[in-house]
């Protein structure tokens, strides 16, 4: 019998997360990726549009094999990339809505390509990024003051509309995603005191990477991208949490913050977005 797409819960994440413990940091990507579903799903145990799953194999399960569709974002993983089960995991999805494929490790992106040129799906990017990493006792050193007259704490909610505006990956839904993860997920934000006026910011994003790092141009080139970055690495890491990053090859001076922070590059993920095949891109409003 050929395998199928099998739905998964909390707890098969929570075991699928202890197998990408191992060889560390080789499997860091997923093991973060699930660290935040399986937070999200804490929190939050009914979650519009987040399916779960595996193939309905006992090596698929052996292996940790994942992949999340969380709205219209794909995220995948598998301990193995070279049996092609992850390959017939991606190529059972419904493609037809289009997906945005997440922070894709490198190992596993043979398997997606083979799936975007079987199913002539076409694309609307697609994007290679060098993954940044720093282990957490490393992290704990970047603890930093704010210069006088400005505060560093947690984004809320109200903060939103002004991260999507500013994102420039900003899109159909972003606004919602970024609400989303103010509440679930560490941030930080840089407040001018006597105005409360946000001035940078960075959020960790699904794939547990550090994202949205913002400055508003008026504040430009006073070193806040790289304070914020240390505070939020700093947060994470007293969570016992390494630290990543994604940084596409054009952006060279965050690729320069990163490595002067003491960052190093330990992989390549993708990121690539595939074109609807039945109409154009929707999506519910406030979703």
């Amino acid at each position: 019998m050929s395998a199928k797409l099998e739905a998964i819960d909390l707890s098969v994440l929570q075991k699928f997360q202890e197998l990408f413990k191992q060889n560390w940091p080789k499997y860091c990507q997923e093991f973060y990726c699930l660290d935040n579903f399986i937070e999200f799903l804490k929190k939050q145990p009914e979650i519009k549009n987040l399916q779960l799953y595996t193939l309905s194999t006992k090596q698929a399960r052996d292996e940790g094999l994942f992949v999340i569709v969380d709205r219209y974002q794909l995220f995948a993983g598998s301990l193995n990339n070279t049996n092609g089960l992850l390959e017939t995991a991606l190529d059972l999805l419904d493609w037809s809505k289009g997906l945005k494929c997440s922070s894709i490790p490198s190992r596993h992106i043979e398997a997606l390509d083979k799936v975007v040129a079987a199913k002539k799906l076409n694309l609307v990017f697609r994007d290679p990024t060098d993954l940044f990493y720093m282990k957490a006792e490393e992290a704990l050193q970047l603890k930093v003051e704010p210069p006088a007259g400005f505060v560093l704490k947690s984004l809320s909610v109200e903060d939103a509309p002004l991260v999507n505006e500013e994102w420039p990956n900003h899109h159909l839904g972003s606004l919602y995603f970024i609400e989303r993860q103010i509440l679930l997920c560490v941030s930080v934000g840089l407040y001018n005191v006597d105005t409360q006026e946000l001035v940078a910011w960075c959020i960790r994003l699904q794939g547990g990477y550090l994202g949205a790092l913002q400055v508003k141009d008026s504040q430009k080139r006073r070193g806040f991208g790289s304070l914020v970055t240390r505070e939020i690495s700093y947060r994470l890491a007293s969570q016992g949490h390494d630290v990543m990053a994604l940084v596409g090859h054009s952006n060279a001076p965050s690729a320069g913050m990163f490595r002067k922070l003491g960052f190093q590059v330990i992989d390549q993920c993708l990121w690539l977005r595939t074109e609807p095949t039945e109409g154009d891109f929707v999506w519910p409003e406030g979703e």
